[in-house]
């Protein structure tokens, strides 16, 4: 495969804007990226995010690198186990792999309720993707700090934690994260 492929998967709320800043980056470069329009908010469901993936799954091989973002990385942990892909790395976005509740959000906690990850789809995962990295703050005001610190240990990520950066997301305001460019450049 000459062809480097980088799919960045959103989460509830959409594609966040700093997905623009990794779309730059990556096809500065060589990178062919791919950002799929999942369903969003209350149309949200695992079959629904499947159906999406199904659209791309020949373009997930050992040389893919895949971006999440929030809800976006226990879709992809579930979707590659179920489907046996390879990867060649994963960096997560504000992920969890347990659910939680958000006060006052009924939409977003019936989202979230089945997203919980099994030993089994996490195992997979460990074994079909080779790099591994999780990244969440300190600040996130969706996902509770205890799941985003637990997450990385789940999947067997190295973690990193960058105080400030809330959850990533429209809200957050975030237009530039230069780690996730920096791990792909120099490790992938």
């Amino acid at each position: 495969m000459n062809t480097k492929i980088a799919l960045l998967v959103h989460g509830y709320n959409g594609v966040p804007k700093i997905y623009e800043y990794f779309q730059k980056e990556l096809k500065r470069n060589g990178y062919n990226v791919i950002i799929p329009e999942f369903p969003v908010r209350e149309d949200i469901t695992i079959g629904s995010y499947f159906e999406v993936f199904d659209k791309y799954k020949d373009q997930i091989n050992p040389e893919t690198i895949l971006i999440g973002h929030s809800i976006g990385n226990a879709m992809i942990v579930k979707y590659l186990s179920a489907n046996n892909l390879s990867a060649k790395a994963y960096i997560g976005l504000a992920g969890f792999g347990n659910p939680f509740i958000v006060n006052g959000r009924d939409d977003l906690n019936k989202v979230v309720e089945p997203l919980g990850l099994t030993d089994i789809e996490t195992n997979g995962f460990k074994k079909l993707v080779e790099k591994r990295y999780a990244i969440y703050s300190n600040n996130d005001h969706i996902v509770p700090f205890g799941n985003l610190q637990e997450f990385p240990k789940m999947i067997g990520a190295e973690e990193f934690l960058v105080p400030g950066i809330g959850h990533m997301g429209k809200k957050s305001g975030l237009e530039e994260l230069p780690i996730v460019i920096e791990l792909i450049i120099n490790n992938c």
